[in-house]
């Protein structure tokens, strides 16, 4: 007969991993072996976006990060046509996916998908769900209607998805209609909020498809906010709203549509704090301006830990 209360030796709670600025950053490398790219690889990004560091197969950056002791997120634009890092590997071009049949969408990126995985790649940053609405971007575009794209966008996410490989759909709230591309200049939306929220059911059918990451653009939409969409909060909460629950990544803060709005730490810290999981930057330059500046924006207070840590363990989902 027990004389006394048994009381349970119950497990201490795992302390909740650390923050670091880098966590949340997805960066560039310059090239394998650049001296940029060492400095990088140094400051531990969550994210790297791959430009022309698979040319080799993808050997030197195995090796890189297996010397840096480093596993990012690794993330590549492989939409097709035009826009290929790999140039070897498909999809075809949206224009011509886009008189096909959805399942022809569907097997073009799950064989790319595959190749993808092989190479080491966790994320392609697409597909593209603008939809065409005769802006400068179309030829990107996988339909000129919100139903001929988004089941285009769900076959594009699905494909990937069976490959093993998660697709990022862009470039939200949609750069279908604008006529100057954010890398260039700044673009402006300035149709009715009704067209722009109509042109969102592209999107919306991909987060019901299951898709992990959706990339944020720096389009202006007057009906929506007055900034580029990436510094609203008003994006984020829509995007919440729309029952998306994966990882929002903003596209390249080194575009010239940001130049405005500060240099490219300044933003990064504005997107974080609007409510971006990740910052995606094009350069090793920037890279570090960026780590830097989340940092500094952490230790000041401005950024909230929480909202760090759990987005970095979102990104981290991807891998």
């Amino acid at each position: 007969m027990l004389s006394g209360p048994v009381l349970l030796a119950l497990p201490t709670p795992a302390p909740p991993p650390a923050v670091h600025a880098a966590d949340v950053v997805i960066g560039a490398l310059g090239g394998v072996g650049s001296s940029a790219g060492r400095l990088v690889l140094a400051r531990r990004p969550g994210g790297l976006v791959l430009f022309g560091e698979l040319g080799d197969g993808g050997n030197g950056l195995r090796l890189a990060l297996r010397r840096a002791d480093l596993r990012p997120v690794l993330m590549i634009d492989q939409e097709g046509g035009s826009v290929r890092r790999v140039r070897s590997l498909g999809p075809a071009a949206p224009s011509s996916l886009r008189v096909l049949p959805a399942s022809r969408t569907l097997r073009e990126y799950r064989t790319a998908g595959k190749a993808l995985r092989r190479l080491g790649v966790d994320v392609n940053l697409a597909p593209v769900a603008d939809v065409d609405t005769g802006g400068t971007m179309g030829f990107r575009s996988l339909g000129s209607t919100p139903k001929e794209a988004g089941k285009r966008v769900v076959a594009a996410v699905r494909g990937l998805h069976d490959s093993g490989v998660s697709g990022c759909v862009k470039h939200f709230p949609g750069l279908g209609n604008v006529g100057t591309n954010t890398d260039h200049g700044v673009a402006i939306d300035r149709r009715s909020k009704f067209a722009v929220v109509r042109d969102l059911t592209a999107f919306g059918a991909a987060i019901d498809a299951g898709a992990r990451c959706v990339m944020v653009s720096s389009v202006i939409v007057p009906a929506l906010c007055s900034r580029p969409a990436l510094l609203c909060k008003e994006t984020y909460r829509r995007l919440r709203r729309m029952g998306f629950r994966g990882v929002i990544v903003t596209d390249s803060l080194d575009a010239d549509a940001l130049r405005p709005y500060g240099s490219v730490g300044e933003v990064a810290v504005k997107a974080l704090g609007a409510g971006a999981d990740s910052v995606l930057v094009a350069s090793p330059w920037s890279t570090l301006a960026v780590i830097d500046a989340v940092a500094a924006a952490t230790k000041a207070g401005r950024l909230d830990r929480a909202h760090l840590r759990s987005s970095a363990l979102r990104l981290r989902s991807l891998r």
